[in-house]
């Protein structure tokens, strides 16, 4: 089973992403902010990918997990699959740029993104 960690500060979101990623078969574990989800991480036997809102409480920017993920700078593999999601199309450019394996534009279906995920975990990471 594919463990994946939702960063939302919204409960209506990371409630509603963990119940139907966990009807498609998937562990998934939610947190509100960057600190927890790298708690998340390093406590997990394995993290699989992580789906990230870009903007958290406090004006944090979920865009510094993902850089952090990607330089080594966390529990999991640079390679995890990270997917990046926002309200704001503007910070698409910026989360791809920033090494995010795509992005979603808020609102977006769940059924997307579970197809998404099963896509990105069967293909080969290098």
């Amino acid at each position: 089973m594919k463990t994946i960690i939702v960063v939302d500060d919204d409960l209506t979101n990371t409630s509603l992403l963990k119940m139907l990623l966990e009807i498609e078969g998937y562990r998934v574990v939610t947190c509100k902010n960057i600190e927890e989800a790298k708690a998340a991480a390093s406590t997990s036997t394995h993290t699989d990918g992580f789906v990230v809102d870009c903007h958290l409480a406090g004006g944090i920017s979920g865009l510094s997990l993902l850089r952090d993920i990607r330089a080594g700078k966390t529990a999991v593999s640079s390679n995890t699959v990270v997917i990046m999601a926002s309200g704001d199309h503007r910070v698409q450019e910026e989360s791809l740029a920033s090494g995010a394996d795509r992005f979603f534009l808020k609102p977006y279906s769940p059924t997307e993104l579970s197809t998404e995920l099963s896509t990105l975990f069967n293909k080969e990471r290098t």
